[in-house]
Formats: C-alpha cells, sequence, structure tokens
C-alpha cells in the first residue's frame, strides 16, 4: 500500500490565495481545519479538524451532528443494513427511550420502551371495553356508573341523536321525517297528574284507533264511519243516532217547527237519462229533503208552527178551523 510521509514546516502564507502543492496537506493554524492541496485551489479543500469538521454539507461539533439550516438530516443504510442506536435516544426535551418492543400485552409497562403497531393494535382489540372519566364503553353501548345520571350536554348547542334533536325540553326531528315514531306504550309514571297538551298548546288533530277511547272509566269507541260535531250551540249527532236501543226523535229545521218531532224524507229524482235501479237512485245524495210530521194530531198543517198557509178560496188556514185529526203534515 502506498503512502506518503509527512514532513511537518511553518509557512507563513496567506491560506485564502496560497495554492497547496497536489498531495499535500497544509494546517490552518487560525482555525486548527486540516486543509489537502489539489495544486490548484487556493488554500485546498477542508478535510478535518478544528472544533467544527465537515462532512458533505453536515457539520460535526463536539459530539453534535447538524444539517444545513431547515434542511433533513437522513440516516440511511446500504442494503439490509440498519440504523442502530446504542443506548438512548430523545426528541427535545422528552423522555429517553432505550428500546422499541413487540409485546401485544404491554406487560412490561416501560417508560423508556415504543411499541410496535401491532403491539397497540393486539392489545386494543383484546380489549372488550373503554373507559372515558366514569363511563364504561362495551361494544356500541356506553354506560354509567351505578344508579348515576348519564348527561348529554352541549356549548349552546343541541343534542342530536339520529334524527332526533333534543334542545333543552324540546324533543323535534332532526331529518324529513314527518314526526316521531314510539315503539311501545307511552304510560305517565302517576296516575291523574300529567297533561297532554294544554290550555294554550293543544294538539291539533288526535288519531285513534276505532276500538276505544276511555275518559275515567267511560268509553266511547267507533267504527270508522259517522261524525259527532260539538259546540255552545249543542252536539250534532249522525243521522240514526240512538239513547240504548231507541232512537231519538228529530225535530223540524226551523225556528218554527223546532219545537215539533218530524220524519224527515228525502225526495230522489232522475231525469231519466240514465238507467238506474230504485236501489241505485236511493243509494245517491236525495235532490230535496222534506220534514213530515211525526206526530198524529187535530193540528192543521203550518198553524202550530206560526206559519200561514193560504187556502183555495184565499183565506188562510186557521186552528180554529180544524175538525178531526191531521194525518199529513209538511
Amino acid at each position: 500500500m502506498a503512502f506518503r510521509k509527512l514532513v511537518g514546516s511553518y509557512k507563513d502564507y496567506t491560506l485564502s490565495t496560497h495554492v497547496i502543492e497536489a498531495g499535500y496537506l497544509a494546517v490552518d493554524v487560525d482555525t486548527g481545519s486540516l486543509r489537502i492541496g489539489d495544486g490548484v485551489t487556493a488554500g485546498g479543500t477542508e478535510v478535518g479538524g478544528g472544533s467544527a469538521n465537515s462532512l458533505g454539507d453536515l457539520s460535526a461539533i463536539g459530539s453534535t451532528l447538524s444539517a444545513p439550516s431547515n434542511a433533513d438530516m437522513t440516516l440511511q443504510t446500504s442494503g439490509t443494513g440498519s440504523v442502530i442506536i446504542n443506548d438512548t435516544f430523545q426528541i427535545g426535551s422528552g423522555a429517553g427511550v432505550t428500546t422499541i418492543l413487540d409485546e401485544d400485552d404491554l406487560s412490561s409497562n416501560s417508560a423508556t420502551a415504543l411499541a410496535t403497531q401491532q403491539s397497540i393494535k393486539a392489545y386494543v382489540d383484546s380489549q372488550d371495553h373503554a373507559q372515558i372519566g366514569d363511563l364504561s364503553i362495551v361494544g356500541s353501548t356506553i354506560g354509567s356508573p351505578s344508579n348515576a345520571d348519564l348527561t348529554l350536554t352541549s356549548s349552546n348547542g343541541n343534542v342530536v341523536i339520529e334524527g332526533i334533536r333534543i334542545a333543552g325540553t324540546t324533543l323535534s326531528t332532526e331529518d324529513s321525517s314527518p314526526g316521531i315514531e314510539i315503539a311501545g306504550n307511552l304510560i305517565p309514571s302517576q296516575n291523574g297528574v300529567f297533561q297532554l297538551g294544554s290550555s294554550t298548546r293543544r294538539w291539533q288533530t288526535v288519531y285513534v284507533a276505532a276500538e276505544t277511547i276511555d275518559l275515567g272509566g267511560a268509553t266511547i269507541s267507533s267504527d270508522g264511519s259517522g261524525e259527532l260535531t260539538i259546540a255552545a250551540t249543542g252536539a250534532t249527532l249522525p243521522t240514526g243516532s240512538k239513547v240504548g236501543l231507541n232512537g231519538i226523535s228529530l225535530t223540524g229545521a226551523t225556528d218554527g217547527t223546532a219545537i215539533r218531532p218530524v220524519q224527515t224524507v228525502g225526495i230522489f229524482v232522475s231525469d231519466g237519462s240514465t238507467a238506474l235501479t230504485d236501489a241505485q237512485i236511493l243509494a245517491t245524495t236525495a235532490s230535496l229533503s222534506l220534514e213530515f210530521n211525526a206526530t198524529v194530531e187535530d193540528v192543521p198543517v203550518y198553524t202550530d208552527a206560526g206559519q200561514t198557509f193560504t187556502l183555495a178560496n184565499g183565506t188562510a188556514l186557521e186552528a180554529s178551523g180544524a175538525s178531526g185529526i191531521t194525518l199529513f203534515q209538511f
């Protein structure tokens, strides 16, 4: 192996302008750096020594290896080699790390060891629940401690649970659903205490099944037809209403006949343009309704109702002129 023996001599040259002979080494007495000449470059090329050594664009000062400002520092091996750090490595002022462990149960519980990704995943997968404060999460269930409330709060917002919005004491739908469905009975916690609606907040329409409405033990049922209207002037019942098994007598619709029981008779008219049977005609709405007297009396028609009926001779029919029983009135 060829070598060149170095012979030391002191030359009082200006390094920045002096060309060092090719292959010769020189020491900068001001910085302590070692420089090699190529016979062309003034001052030669620095190869090391002093307080700051250069390795490419890296600098080594004492035991500190630094990259240029804002540049990355890459440690790379050749082939399948590994970057081995003996003892401890530390990032900033954080804890020193001495090893990386592959333990599925994390049993070492070390403050100076890191865990592999596989170890972390295996450990998390092996847990059947997680803890958040004093809440427990098992699968998709969030549980609070025994007998403790579970409170969901937001900062000036609302709690939204998949289509349902809870804002204070208001429960509403969050999506386009027409309402909130209740799959079960809606039962108050106390009997005869709570209200459904109020005097100023009333439900618009109540839809219930035809079977029964129970009002304090009294029941109301329906077969799904008919209409009952209640007003301050009285209740309007469907035609054919009964009291028990007995039908309810009707009175006249005018002021003059309102005090008398009547029988309403429908008049059905057909112009003959359609071939309808009697049953088909009677199934339609009557063209005209006439009120016939529902009792047998000796009071002439109209007179008891305070109305006037003019006879063919031009005289008015009067009650004093009646004789016998009136069989027909309308």
